[in-house]
């Protein structure tokens, strides 16, 4: 039980800490933005894209501080403003607004992973903003058209949003850092319940199946359900690791498809569990996200599966990757190079 609870205080002192040291600065712009009367601005510069998923035009900060920042930012980001707007959101939106975070989110940390283990990092920023929109517009669509979830959604301020003044949002940031803190620690300790009682490799044993449905081979298999399960920077730590160690192993399209695989689905166990307490539904947080990621994976696969290897490296892969790759297989066609 020591090493249990020590396990826990360290992941979550870890986690706390990567967490923390982006987010301040981010508060402090947020608490700007806001006394300078900056936020109509942002708002109206991301309204067509907020618009698309049915979206108040505000949410398109909470968005950007997502991907820029972390999820947990872009959750305190939504707690400061979504007071100030004029009526209450509805549970599908909230359900919308929530999922496409979760396939857009920490872009300067998981496109560095996914850079590092070979894919190219506009490509892999596409994938997930691109369709993130697409998922947003689809689940509104979808909401609206079957009326449902059309209800307002009851926000509970599990973040303090008083902010008269900057001594006063100092404190409350504390409190909500304090808050956090204790969410993550309880997001810690159910993971890793899950996996001392084994449940995590039963969650993974189901999930094979339909990985190697979508082409990934036996050697990316168990490095693909770990970052699903667990998240881009398990899954894709482990793959860096793996091509550094055996690039012969993991074949570039394997590789690839499973990073926009991850990218579209990762981390199902934190924080889906999150964004549920936060108020999203089910439907969109978990079935329709799971649905989505699988189908537009396999489509991607449909469409590359034919492209050869030599263009296949010089347009989706990176050039460090491609040299790394042929000198260890020995292909006859040189490395792709820049222009």
């Amino acid at each position: 039980m020591k090493d249990f609870f020590l396990y826990i205080l360290h992941r979550t002192k870890n986690s706390c800490w990567t967490l923390f040291k982006f987010m301040i600065p981010i508060s402090i712009a947020v608490r700007l933005i806001q006394e300078w009367g900056l936020l109509t601005y942002f708002s109206q510069f991301l309204s067509p894209i907020m618009s698309v998923a049915d979206l108040p035009a505000e949410m398109g900060l909470v968005w950007l501080t997502s991907m820029v920042v972390n999820i947990y930012g872009g959750l305190l980001t939504f707690f400061s403003i979504y007071p100030a707007l004029g009526e209450p959101m509805t549970v599908a939106q909230m359900t919308t607004l929530l999922t496409m975070i979760l396939v857009a989110h920490t872009f300067p940390i998981e496109l560095t992973i996914s850079q590092k283990t070979g894919v190219k990092t506009w490509i892999m920023f596409l994938i997930r903003f691109g369709f993130a929109i697409l998922l947003g517009f689809l689940m509104a669509k979808m909401y609206s058209a079957f009326h449902y979830l059309q209800e307002p959604t009851q926000i509970t301020p599990i973040f303090s949003t008083t902010q008269k003044t900057w001594g006063a949002w100092a404190l409350n940031e504390l409190k909500n850092y304090a808050i956090i803190t204790l969410i993550i620690f309880t997001l810690v300790t159910v993971l890793r319940l899950l996996q001392v009682t084994g449940l995590i490799k039963i969650i993974n044993k189901t999930m094979q199946p339909a990985l190697k449905w979508l082409g990934i081979g036996s050697e990316m298999l168990p490095l693909t359900i770990i970052g699903l399960t667990m998240g881009i920077a398990y899954g894709g730590g482990l793959m860096i690791e793996e091509c550094r160690n055996n690039s012969n192993a993991l074949k570039p399209k394997e590789i690839f498809y499973s990073m926009t695989l991850m990218g579209l689905f990762h981390s199902i166990i934190e924080d889906t569990l999150l964004m549920l307490s936060m108020g999203g539904h089910w439907s969109g947080v978990v079935v329709f996200r799971a649905v989505f990621a699988f189908v537009i994976t396999y489509l991607i696969v449909r469409f590359t599966r034919n492209v050869d290897e030599k263009h296949f490296l010089k347009y989706v892969m990176t050039k460090a990757y491609g040299r790394r790759y042929l000198s260890s297989t020995q292909c006859p066609f040189p490395p792709p190079q820049s222009r």
